[in-house]
């Protein structure tokens, strides 16, 4: 006499748990992410065989333009602030402006990724930079279209400053 089979039973699986748990990851991670901050100044880079990589943290940039604009740049927000102490902050107060606007000042200079500096005052903004962070490294991201004599300015202002070593930024030549 043949054996009845028993009807197998199907798993019931819920979803519902898993979709909670991959809509909270995907709405942690929306509002974590930080957008890298805008350029100062939009540079073309040119090509280079070097493959060196940049440290991750403690640079200086000094930017260079297409029309040889400088700016100035700092990575961290302490240093940033050291620099408006010790520059921005006599000038603002000279110019008669009242504590709340300073510390407005203060607060979107903090955020800024870089400043534009003239060129007669690189060497003292280099040097308040170091100041408020000793641990600097020096990066020029100069335009292939910028004039030597700006480069050069940059780096002469490096040596000056004590910071003989430098980084250039470029783009990975291909082939």
């Amino acid at each position: 006499m043949p054996k009845v089979k028993k009807r197998r039973h199907g798993y019931t699986l819920d979803m519902t748990p898993m979709v909670d748990v991959a809509f909270l990851l995907l709405t942690f991670f929306m509002l974590t992410t930080q957008f890298r901050p805008p350029e100062p100044v939009p540079v073309s880079l040119p090509s280079s065989h070097s493959d060196n990589k940049l440290p991750e943290s403690n640079i200086l940039t000094v930017s260079v333009g297409k029309d040889n604009s400088i700016f100035l740049g700092v990575d961290s927000q302490p240093a940033r602030e050291g620099i408006f102490n010790k520059v921005i902050l006599k000038d603002l107060e000279q110019a008669g402006m009242s504590q709340k606007d300073i510390l407005d000042s203060l607060q979107r200079f903090k955020l800024t990724e870089g400043f534009k500096v003239a060129p007669e005052n690189l060497e003292k903004m280099i040097i308040n930079a170091r100041l408020s962070n000793p641990m600097l490294r020096p990066v020029i991201r100069a335009d292939i279209e910028a004039e030597y004599e700006s480069i050069d300015l940059v780096i002469k202002a490096f040596k000056k400053t004590n910071m003989p070593v430098f980084n250039l930024i470029t783009n990975m030549e291909k082939g």
